[in-house]
C-alpha cells in the first residue's frame, strides 16, 4: 500500500499496489530480497480514473473537526462497510505460518483500500493485526493520510510506530517504509527528517519522495525540478527513470492548467519513457489520463486514453495481461465521454478472456477478469457489472486451496467496496458461503 499524495497519481503504486492473484506470483521473488516494482499492477482498478469528475453517489465529504488525531470519515453505506470488513476477515483467516507473507500483503490491500473510501478510524484498527513489516509500511501511511488531511494529532505517533518497525526490517522492506516515512516529514515541511529518512535507500525506494516535494512551491522553481529529472533520466537506471517518470506525472497534473508546461512536461515524459518497459508507459499514461479526468478535461483525458488503447493493441500479450489492460482502457473511455468505444474494448477484453481463460492459471484468472467488471460499471451497465462479477466469484474457487482463494474473495470485496456496487443476496450468500469454506489445505 502507498498512500499517494495526489489521488490520482501516488497511490500506486500501489498501488496500488497490492494487487491479489498477480502479487501471489511476484511475491516470493519480493520477499526473498528482490527489489519490487513499484509502479502500478496491470490491474490498477478502473475507479481511480476520475474521483473529482464522478462523485460516487454512496459517499459524503463529513465536515465534522479531527477526532482523536484522525480526520473526519466519509459516509459509507452499510454494504460497503460490510465488504471492507469481510475483506479483512477473509485476509486474516490465511495462516501467518506459513503464509505470512500472503497474508499480511492481502491485509494491507484492504488497509488501502480503507483509506481509499476515507475511513481512517477502521484502518488504524486494523493496522495491528499485520504481523510482519507491512504493519510498519501501514502505520506510515496512516501518518501521511492524516498530515495529508491536515490532522497531525497522531502523526508522530504513527511515524514513530513505522521507525520502530523499519530498524527491525531489513533490505527494501526497511526503505520502503523509511521512504514513506520521509514522505510525511517532506509533507509537514520538515525537510531535515525527511532527508535522513531517504539517504542511502535502495534504488527502487530513490527518488519518490521528490513526488510529495512536487506537489508544493518549495523553494525550488519548476525549471529547476525538471532539470534534475532529466539528469536522472541521463543515468538510465531503469529504477530511477521509473521513479522519475512519476514525478513529471505529477508535475503535470500540478500544473495541469498551464497548457504550456503541461505540454512541455508531457513531451518530457515521452521522451524519458524510451528507457522503461511497455508495462510502465501504459500505467505513466493512464496517470496521466486520469489527472485530466480531475481537472475535468475529458477531451485531454480521452486524447491519453486513445494513445493508451494503441499502446495496448500494438503489443503481443498473454491473456492473463491483455484482458486487464484492455479493460483499463475501457474504463478510462467510459469516463472522458466515449462509451460506445468503451463497449466496444470492454467487450473485447471479455472475449479475450473466453478465448484465452485455460493459458491463464487458475490462481490469476479472477485477477485478470475483476477490471472487467469494473469497467462495465464505470458506463454505467449495472447488470453486466455483476455479472462479471459472479464469473470473478467462482473463476477465484477453481483452484483447491484455501490461500489463493482467500486472496481472490478479499480482493473481489475491497472491488465492490471502492465502486459503491452493493450485492445482491444470491451474491452475498456466495460470498459468505466461501469465506466460510476456507480451510485445509491452504
Amino acid at each position: 500500500m502507498n498512500v499517494k499524495p495526489s489521488r490520482a497519481l501516488l497511490l500506486t503504486g500501489t498501488s496500488l499496489m497490492v494487487a491479489g492473484a498477480i502479487l501471489l506470483r511476484t511475491a516470493n521473488a519480493q520477499d526473498a530480497g528482490a527489489s519490487p516494482n513499484p509502479a502500478p499492477t496491470v490491474s490498477a482498478r478502473i475507479e481511480k480514473t476520475s474521483p473529482r469528475a464522478e462523485p460516487e453517489p454512496t459517499r459524503n465529504s463529513c465536515a465534522t473537526p479531527c477526532e482523536d488525531g484522525l480526520p473526519p470519515e466519509a459516509a459509507l453505506a452499510e454494504f460497503q462497510t460490510r465488504l471492507l470488513q469481510m475483506a479483512f476477515r477473509t485476509a486474516s483467516a490465511i495462516p501467518n505460518e506459513p503464509h505470512i507473507k500472503d497474508r499480511s500483503r492481502a491485509q494491507e490491500r484492504v488497509i488501502a483500500t480503507c483509506l481509499e473510501l476515507d475511513q481512517p478510524r477502521l484502518a488504524s484498527e486494523l493496522v495491528p493485526k499485520i504481523a510482519n513489516w507491512r504493519r510498519g509500511a501501514c502505520d506510515a501511511d496512516l501518518a501521511f493520510y492524516c498530515a495529508e488531511h491536515k490532522c497531525t494529532g497522531k502523526v508522530q505517533q504513527y511515524l514513530d510506530a513505522a521507525e520502530r518497525i523499519a530498524e527491525e526490517s531489513s533490505d527494501w522492506r526497511r526503505d520502503r517504509i523509511r521512504v514513506k516515512i520521509a514522505q510525511t516529514y517532506a509533507l509537514l515541511g520538515r525537510e531535515e527528517e525527511a532527508a535522513s529518512f531517504e539517504a542511502g535507500v535502495v534504488d527502487s525506494e530513490s527518488g519518490k519522495v521528490e513526488r510529495v516535494r512536487a506537489r508544493s512551491d518549495g523553494t525550488i522553481s519548476l525549471d529547476d525540478r525538471i532539470l534534475a529529472l532529466d539528469a536522472v533520466v541521463a543515468t538510465g537506471n531503469f529504477e530511477l527513470t521509473r521513479n522519475a517518470l512519476w514525478t513529471y506525472a505529477e508535475l503535470f497534473d500540478r500544473h495541469f492548467d498551464d497548457e504550456t508546461r503541461r505540454t512541455e512536461l508531457e513531451a518530457r515524459i515521452k521522451s524519458a519513457w524510451t528507457k522503461v518497459p511497455v508495462m510502465v508507459r501504459i500505467d505513466v499514461l493512464a496517470a496521466l489520463a486520469n489527472a485530466a479526468l480531475e481537472h475535468r478535461d475529458q477531451s485531454a483525458a480521452h486524447a491519453l486514453a486513445v494513445e493508451m488503447g494503441a499502446m495496448v493493441d500494438d503489443h503481443r500479450w498473454t491473456a492473463e495481461y491483455e484482458v486487464p489492460l484492455r479493460a483499463r482502457v475501457a474504463g478510462l473511455m467510459a469516463r472522458a465521454g466515449d462509451p460506445e468505444e468503451a463497449r466496444r474494448r470492454n467487450e473485447a477484453a471479455l472475449a479475450a478472456f473466453d478465448a484465452g481463460r485455460q493459458t491463464i492459471a487458475d490462481v490469476f484468472r479472477a485477477e485478470a477478469l475483476r477490471p472487467v467488471a469494473e469497467a462495465y460499471w464505470a458506463m454505467g451497465d449495472q447488470s453486466g457489472a455483476l455479472a462479471v462479477y459472479r464469473r470473478v466469484v467462482e473463476a477465484g474457487v477453481e483452484n483447491p486451496n484455501s490461500r489463493p482463494r482467500a486472496i481472490d474473495l478479499s480482493a473481489t470485496c475491497c472491488s465492490l467496496a471502492v465502486q459503491g456496487i452493493e450485492p445482491d443476496e444470491a451474491l452475498w450468500e456466495r460470498l459468505r458461503q466461501i469465506a466460510d469454506g476456507l480451510g485445509d489445505p491452504w
